[in-house]
């Protein structure tokens, strides 16, 4: 305000005095004001539009002698608020522009892997002791020329439903069936950027929510795993960023991705990985390159 008022008195002629220089400049000020704050909505705006530019993956294997870590599986409800502790500024990033907090459990070999993505900082000390054996970086970062034809392998745990709808009442979701998953992961693969090649499902067991609660929330869980081609990589990276379906708060919606000739995404490595960004990729694909002992 005070350089809008100092080069609007520059450019006065001196010839103009008293209330009318006055009043000129309380309307130069007040137009000042006006278009400033304007301009800061329209930023705002544009900011809050732009998707982030990277993300990062971290990959834990779970102590499975540790209290915490059986109570956690035992109910989502419990591992949901555990994974929010490792993000407490979370909040202020789960919009559809900046991306969610995500989260997917794989059980591997009698092993309980846990992989975290977030575009937000990780605080690693909100685990409890001794929760986890070790953890490992994947970062992900976006290049649409690196990206846009590429084969991928995807795997992504997913809450396959649909919504019945009948006269007079509201509509109610209900799990898919055998033989309809196949068609819904082609409708979200088409809306993810992805031209599906080759795709196969597994159910999982459900993902209970709120077990020890009068009305614990059952989810249907599947595995879609198969190779596909990026067609559109700004869908892509919405829907890597946001997740995809329902239940992304109890684990389901993930889409993990590797290179075609990679190992099957979504597994965690065999050992800490001790040298910091090694291996790091920025063409669009997950790239594991830094381990931390917990």
């Amino acid at each position: 305000m005070a350089v809008a008022g100092c080069l609007a008195l520059r450019a006065f002629t001196r010839s103009r005095v008293g209330d009318l220089q006055e009043q000129t400049l309380d309307a130069i000020s007040n137009r000042f004001h006006e278009l400033w704050h304007r301009a800061k909505a329209e930023n705002e705006d544009q900011q809050g539009q732009q998707l982030p530019r990277s993300a990062q993956q971290i990959v834990l294997r779970l102590n499975l002698r540790n209290f915490r870590v059986l109570r956690d599986l035992s109910d989502a409800l419990y591992l949901h608020h555990t994974v929010r502790s490792l993000c407490p500024r979370a909040m202020w990033h789960e919009s559809p522009h900046a991306g969610r907090l995500l989260y997917q459990l794989d059980m591997d070999h009698g092993d309980a892997v846990l992989r975290v993505q977030t575009t937000a900082s990780l605080f690693f000390r909100a685990l409890p002791a001794d929760y986890a054996h070790a953890v490992a970086v994947e970062r992900i970062s976006w290049s649409e020329d690196g990206v846009r034809g590429q084969r991928v392998r995807f795997l992504m745990d997913a809450n396959a439903t649909k919504t019945i709808r009948r006269a007079g009442q509201r509509g109610k979701r209900v799990p898919l069936q055998a033989q309809e998953m196949i068609a819904w992961w082609e409708r979200q693969a088409c809306q993810a950027g992805l031209a599906t090649v080759a795709v196969r499902n597994q159910p999982l067991r459900p993902v209970i929510v709120g077990r020890a609660t009068r009305n614990p929330i059952s989810l249907q869980a599947t595995r879609f795993e198969g190779v596909a081609v990026v067609t559109d990589p700004a869908a892509l990276q919405r829907a890597v960023l946001s997740g995809i379906g329902r239940g992304r708060a109890y684990g389901l919606g993930l889409l993990c991705l590797s290179p075609a000739g990679a190992d099957s995404p979504g597994t965690a490595p065999t050992a800490v990985l001790t040298s910091p960004d090694a291996g790091h990729r920025s063409h669009g694909i997950p790239a594991r390159c830094a381990g931390h002992p917990l």
